[in-house]
């Protein structure tokens, strides 16, 4: 009876397992076979948009002191002179040195205190800025820097440069297919790598302004501003026919 019982739960076992077996092979037959690939692409554009900060201050000359007011009158109007709207200069702060409490507190009880202003203003070529430190008053201006740079189409040219990555990714997994005799079928996954953006090191264009400022008689150089490199990376799994 033992033995009986036995073969009838191995029949039984054989049985259902054929069925699983049966079941599991289309599954295993019809797997999409598949292709994992980057693609790269990259853009340099002129930056349109160039974000300066300049300090100027107060200033001593002949024991006569040209006070912040001055000062700033004569920026501005250098800026209105250099063709740089309103709208693209704005106030980044007010200081002086030796200052200990509200600036005009301390400039009725200190005469002697020397107060500046910074401001950053936007240009959009590397001529315009040129243009601007041909005007300034080297006594009345303190510092300046380039704080970043950008472009008016920034959005557009990303979106271009992810375009040309992802092609480039189809192309690649096309011509790996098609070393070992395969064909790229449809895409599965487009998955977007986080991309990159930057400007050459700032040094150049501090030379470039410096120059400038040196210059009295304004006359453009011609030489364009760094450009901005734009990269991007992206993932992409393609079925192979």
């Amino acid at each position: 009876m033992q033995t009986k019982l036995l073969v009838l739960t191995a029949i039984i076992g054989m049985i259902l397992n054929g069925k699983m077996a049966h079941s599991q092979t289309p599954t295993n037959m019809n797997e999409t076979r598949k292709i994992e690939v980057t693609g790269n692409a990259e853009m340099k554009v002129i930056p349109d948009e160039i974000f300066v900060v300049i300090t100027i201050q107060e200033y001593t000359e002949n024991k006569k002191k040209t006070d912040i007011n001055e000062v700033r009158k004569n920026f501005l109007a250098a800026c209105t002179k250099a063709g740089i709207a309103k709208e693209n200069i704005s106030i980044q702060g007010m200081n002086g040195y030796n200052n200990s409490g509200w600036y005009w507190q301390r400039k009725k009880k200190t005469p002697d205190f020397v107060a500046s202003s910074s401001y950053i203003i936007k240009f959009n070529s590397g001529e315009q800025i040129e243009r601007l430190m041909s005007q300034l008053d080297d006594k009345g201006t303190q510092n300046m820097y380039i704080s970043s740079t950008s472009h008016s189409k920034m959005e557009e040219f990303k979106k271009q440069v992810k375009t040309e990555a992802l092609q480039a990714a189809k192309a690649k997994a096309t011509y790996l297919c098609e070393g070992i005799g395969e064909k790229v079928g449809k895409v599965l996954l487009i998955k977007e790598v986080e991309g990159t953006s930057y400007a050459e090191p700032m040094m150049m264009k501090s030379r470039m302004m410096e120059a400038s400022m040196a210059d009295s008689n304004f006359e453009p150089s011609g030489l364009e501003f760094q450009k901005i490199t734009i990269q991007m990376q992206i993932l992409a799994q393609f079925a192979i026919q």
